[in-house]
Protein backbone atom coordinates (compact mmCIF):
# COMPACT_ATOMS: atom_id res chain seq x y z
CA UNK A 1 0.00 0.00 0.00
CA UNK A 2 1.24 3.55 -0.70
CA UNK A 3 2.69 5.47 2.21
CA UNK A 4 1.07 8.86 2.80
CA UNK A 5 2.04 10.58 6.04
CA UNK A 6 -1.01 12.89 5.96
CA UNK A 7 0.81 15.44 8.09
CA UNK A 8 -0.58 18.95 8.40
CA UNK A 9 0.17 21.96 10.60
CA UNK A 10 -2.59 24.15 12.05
CA UNK A 11 -1.09 27.18 13.71
CA UNK A 12 1.91 25.70 15.52
CA UNK A 13 0.31 22.26 16.03
CA UNK A 14 1.29 19.31 13.85
CA UNK A 15 -1.37 16.70 13.13
CA UNK A 16 -0.87 13.33 11.50
CA UNK A 17 -0.37 9.62 12.15
CA UNK A 18 3.03 10.17 13.75
CA UNK A 19 1.71 12.94 16.02
CA UNK A 20 -1.02 10.96 17.77
CA UNK A 21 -4.70 11.80 17.66
CA UNK A 22 -5.38 15.40 18.71
CA UNK A 23 -8.38 16.54 20.75
CA UNK A 24 -10.52 19.52 19.77
CA UNK A 25 -12.76 21.18 22.40
CA UNK A 26 -15.74 23.29 21.27
CA UNK A 27 -16.89 26.68 22.55
CA UNK A 28 -20.69 26.59 22.47
CA UNK A 29 -21.48 29.99 24.00
CA UNK A 30 -24.50 32.18 23.27
CA UNK A 31 -22.87 35.44 24.38
CA UNK A 32 -19.46 36.94 23.71
CA UNK A 33 -18.68 37.09 27.42
CA UNK A 34 -19.39 33.37 27.74
CA UNK A 35 -17.09 32.69 24.78
CA UNK A 36 -14.17 33.99 26.82
CA UNK A 37 -15.28 32.14 29.97
CA UNK A 38 -15.39 28.84 28.08
CA UNK A 39 -12.05 29.62 26.45
CA UNK A 40 -10.36 29.89 29.84
CA UNK A 41 -11.83 26.50 30.79
CA UNK A 42 -10.56 24.89 27.60
CA UNK A 43 -7.08 26.36 28.02
CA UNK A 44 -6.99 24.89 31.53
CA UNK A 45 -7.83 21.47 30.10
CA UNK A 46 -5.61 19.15 28.05
CA UNK A 47 -7.28 20.07 24.72
CA UNK A 48 -4.96 20.48 21.74
CA UNK A 49 -7.25 22.75 19.72
CA UNK A 50 -10.31 24.90 20.23
CA UNK A 51 -13.35 25.12 17.95
CA UNK A 52 -15.39 28.31 18.18
CA UNK A 53 -18.94 27.43 17.14
CA UNK A 54 -20.11 30.75 15.76
CA UNK A 55 -23.62 29.44 15.10
CA UNK A 56 -24.31 29.39 18.86
CA UNK A 57 -23.89 33.17 19.13
CA UNK A 58 -27.07 35.14 19.63
CA UNK A 59 -25.70 38.12 17.68
CA UNK A 60 -23.34 36.96 14.95
CA UNK A 61 -24.05 40.03 12.81
CA UNK A 62 -22.19 42.38 15.21
CA UNK A 63 -18.90 42.22 13.32
CA UNK A 64 -17.10 44.69 15.59
CA UNK A 65 -17.91 42.61 18.67
CA UNK A 66 -16.96 39.44 16.82
CA UNK A 67 -13.51 40.83 15.98
CA UNK A 68 -12.97 42.30 19.45
CA UNK A 69 -13.86 39.00 21.10
CA UNK A 70 -11.65 37.06 18.70
CA UNK A 71 -8.70 39.29 19.57
CA UNK A 72 -9.20 38.62 23.28
CA UNK A 73 -9.69 34.93 22.52
CA UNK A 74 -6.29 34.90 20.80
CA UNK A 75 -4.71 36.36 23.91
CA UNK A 76 -6.33 33.73 26.13
CA UNK A 77 -5.51 30.73 23.95
CA UNK A 78 -1.89 31.57 23.19
CA UNK A 79 -0.46 28.80 21.00
CA UNK A 80 -3.64 26.68 21.00
CA UNK A 81 -5.02 26.76 17.43
CA UNK A 82 -8.52 28.16 16.88
CA UNK A 83 -10.99 26.67 14.40
CA UNK A 84 -13.97 28.88 13.50
CA UNK A 85 -17.12 26.98 12.57
CA UNK A 86 -20.43 28.13 11.12
CA UNK A 87 -22.73 25.11 11.37
CA UNK A 88 -26.09 25.37 9.64
CA UNK A 89 -29.22 23.86 11.19
CA UNK A 90 -29.47 21.27 8.41
CA UNK A 91 -26.12 19.84 9.58
CA UNK A 92 -26.82 19.94 13.30
CA UNK A 93 -26.06 23.62 13.92
CA UNK A 94 -27.91 26.29 15.86
CA UNK A 95 -28.53 28.86 13.15
CA UNK A 96 -30.45 29.37 9.92
CA UNK A 97 -28.06 31.72 8.15
CA UNK A 98 -29.56 34.68 6.32
CA UNK A 99 -27.95 36.29 3.29
CA UNK A 100 -24.20 36.76 3.61
CA UNK A 101 -23.90 36.01 7.36
CA UNK A 102 -22.20 32.64 6.80
CA UNK A 103 -19.48 34.05 4.57
CA UNK A 104 -19.02 37.48 6.18
CA UNK A 105 -18.19 36.18 9.67
CA UNK A 106 -15.47 33.95 8.23
CA UNK A 107 -14.14 36.77 6.06
CA UNK A 108 -13.80 39.10 9.05
CA UNK A 109 -11.93 36.54 11.15
CA UNK A 110 -9.63 35.47 8.31
CA UNK A 111 -8.69 38.94 7.11
CA UNK A 112 -7.91 40.05 10.67
CA UNK A 113 -5.75 36.94 11.14
CA UNK A 114 -7.70 35.78 14.19
CA UNK A 115 -8.24 32.07 13.41
CA UNK A 116 -6.05 29.21 12.27
CA UNK A 117 -8.73 27.20 10.47
CA UNK A 118 -12.30 27.44 9.22
CA UNK A 119 -14.90 24.70 8.73
CA UNK A 120 -16.92 24.91 5.50
CA UNK A 121 -19.81 22.56 4.88
CA UNK A 122 -19.72 20.42 1.75
CA UNK A 123 -23.37 21.37 1.22
CA UNK A 124 -22.48 25.03 0.64
CA UNK A 125 -22.73 26.25 -2.95
CA UNK A 126 -19.60 26.29 -5.09
CA UNK A 127 -19.33 30.09 -5.14
CA UNK A 128 -19.31 30.32 -1.34
CA UNK A 129 -16.81 27.50 -0.98
CA UNK A 130 -14.50 28.77 -3.70
CA UNK A 131 -14.43 32.31 -2.29
CA UNK A 132 -13.72 31.15 1.27
CA UNK A 133 -11.21 28.53 0.18
CA UNK A 134 -9.25 31.11 -1.81
CA UNK A 135 -9.39 33.68 0.99
CA UNK A 136 -8.23 31.10 3.52
CA UNK A 137 -5.40 30.00 1.26
CA UNK A 138 -4.28 33.60 0.72
CA UNK A 139 -4.07 34.11 4.49
CA UNK A 140 -2.53 30.71 5.31
CA UNK A 141 -5.66 29.51 7.11
CA UNK A 142 -6.50 25.79 7.11
CA UNK A 143 -9.71 24.76 5.34
CA UNK A 144 -11.76 21.90 6.82
CA UNK A 145 -14.46 20.65 4.45
CA UNK A 146 -17.17 18.90 6.47
CA UNK A 147 -20.24 16.75 6.01
CA UNK A 148 -22.63 15.69 8.79
CA UNK A 149 -25.38 13.09 8.46
CA UNK A 150 -27.69 13.11 11.49
CA UNK A 151 -30.10 10.61 9.92
CA UNK A 152 -28.01 7.56 9.10
CA UNK A 153 -24.72 6.02 8.03
CA UNK A 154 -24.39 5.55 4.27
CA UNK A 155 -23.12 2.24 2.91
CA UNK A 156 -19.34 1.80 2.94
CA UNK A 157 -18.92 2.32 -0.82
CA UNK A 158 -21.04 5.46 -0.69
CA UNK A 159 -18.89 6.80 2.14
CA UNK A 160 -15.71 6.13 0.18
CA UNK A 161 -17.24 7.95 -2.80
CA UNK A 162 -18.19 10.86 -0.51
CA UNK A 163 -14.63 11.17 0.76
CA UNK A 164 -13.37 11.20 -2.83
CA UNK A 165 -15.85 13.86 -3.95
CA UNK A 166 -14.95 16.08 -1.01
CA UNK A 167 -11.22 15.65 -1.68
CA UNK A 168 -11.71 16.91 -5.24
CA UNK A 169 -12.42 20.37 -3.80
CA UNK A 170 -8.84 20.40 -2.42
CA UNK A 171 -9.48 21.28 1.24
CA UNK A 172 -6.73 21.00 3.82
CA UNK A 173 -8.76 18.39 5.76
CA UNK A 174 -11.86 16.33 4.99
CA UNK A 175 -14.26 15.80 7.91
CA UNK A 176 -17.19 13.36 7.92
CA UNK A 177 -19.59 12.60 10.80
CA UNK A 178 -22.44 10.10 10.52
CA UNK A 179 -25.18 8.62 12.70
CA UNK A 180 -25.14 4.88 13.42
CA UNK A 181 -28.18 2.72 14.13
CA UNK A 182 -26.31 -0.57 14.48
CA UNK A 183 -22.81 -1.81 15.22
CA UNK A 184 -22.37 -2.49 11.53
CA UNK A 185 -22.79 1.23 10.83
CA UNK A 186 -19.85 2.06 13.08
CA UNK A 187 -17.71 -0.51 11.31
CA UNK A 188 -18.78 0.86 7.91
CA UNK A 189 -17.58 4.35 8.87
CA UNK A 190 -14.27 3.08 10.22
CA UNK A 191 -13.68 0.76 7.26
CA UNK A 192 -14.54 3.49 4.73
CA UNK A 193 -12.23 5.95 6.48
CA UNK A 194 -9.37 3.47 6.33
CA UNK A 195 -9.97 2.91 2.62
CA UNK A 196 -10.25 6.64 1.90
CA UNK A 197 -7.09 7.35 3.89
CA UNK A 198 -5.19 5.30 1.30
CA UNK A 199 -6.95 6.94 -1.65
CA UNK A 200 -7.29 10.68 -1.07
CA UNK A 201 -4.65 13.32 -0.45
CA UNK A 202 -6.16 15.41 2.39
CA UNK A 203 -5.97 14.14 5.97
CA UNK A 204 -9.26 12.93 7.45
CA UNK A 205 -11.31 13.57 10.57
CA UNK A 206 -14.10 11.00 10.82
CA UNK A 207 -16.50 9.89 13.51
CA UNK A 208 -19.61 7.88 14.15
CA UNK A 209 -21.80 9.95 16.47
CA UNK A 210 -23.75 9.03 19.57
CA UNK A 211 -22.93 6.52 22.30
CA UNK A 212 -22.94 3.67 19.79
CA UNK A 213 -20.18 5.32 17.79
CA UNK A 214 -18.01 6.45 20.69
CA UNK A 215 -15.25 3.96 19.87
CA UNK A 216 -14.66 5.82 16.60
CA UNK A 217 -13.85 8.97 18.57
CA UNK A 218 -11.38 7.19 20.82
CA UNK A 219 -9.58 4.97 18.32
CA UNK A 220 -9.66 7.22 15.29
CA UNK A 221 -5.97 7.13 14.51
CA UNK A 222 -6.21 3.34 14.11
CA UNK A 223 -8.25 3.79 10.93
CA UNK A 224 -6.87 7.13 9.73
CA UNK A 225 -8.64 9.94 11.60
CA UNK A 226 -6.17 12.57 12.83
CA UNK A 227 -8.35 14.31 15.44
CA UNK A 228 -11.41 13.93 17.62
CA UNK A 229 -13.71 16.19 19.61
CA UNK A 230 -13.99 16.28 23.39
CA UNK A 231 -15.99 18.38 25.81
CA UNK A 232 -15.03 20.86 28.47
CA UNK A 233 -18.57 21.49 29.63
CA UNK A 234 -21.36 21.25 27.04
CA UNK A 235 -21.06 18.98 24.00
CA UNK A 236 -21.46 20.19 20.43
CA UNK A 237 -22.49 16.78 19.02
CA UNK A 238 -23.87 13.48 20.31
CA UNK A 239 -21.40 11.04 21.83
CA UNK A 240 -18.60 13.42 22.76
CA UNK A 241 -16.68 12.36 25.86
CA UNK A 242 -14.78 14.84 28.03
CA UNK A 243 -11.31 15.97 27.02
CA UNK A 244 -9.94 14.41 30.21
CA UNK A 245 -11.56 11.03 29.46
CA UNK A 246 -10.32 11.03 25.88
CA UNK A 247 -6.78 12.02 26.82
CA UNK A 248 -6.63 9.30 29.47
CA UNK A 249 -7.83 6.71 26.95
CA UNK A 250 -5.39 7.85 24.26
CA UNK A 251 -2.55 7.66 26.77
CA UNK A 252 -3.51 4.11 27.66
CA UNK A 253 -3.78 3.07 24.01
CA UNK A 254 -0.38 4.61 23.23
CA UNK A 255 1.44 2.66 25.93
CA UNK A 256 3.73 -0.12 24.74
Amino acid sequence: MPTNPKTITIGTLTLGPQAGQKVIAPIVARTYDDVLTQAHQIVASAADMLEWRLDYLTDLTDTEQLIATAKTLRTITGQIPIIATNRTSTEGGQRDYQGPDYQESYTALITHKLVDAIDIEFSQDDATYDALHQLASDHHVTTILSHHDFAETPEKDNLIFLFAQMAKKAPSIVKVAVTPHAREDVMALMDATLAADHQIEPPIIAMSMGRLGRISRLAGDTFGSIATFGTVGAASAPGQASVAEIKATLTTLAQQ
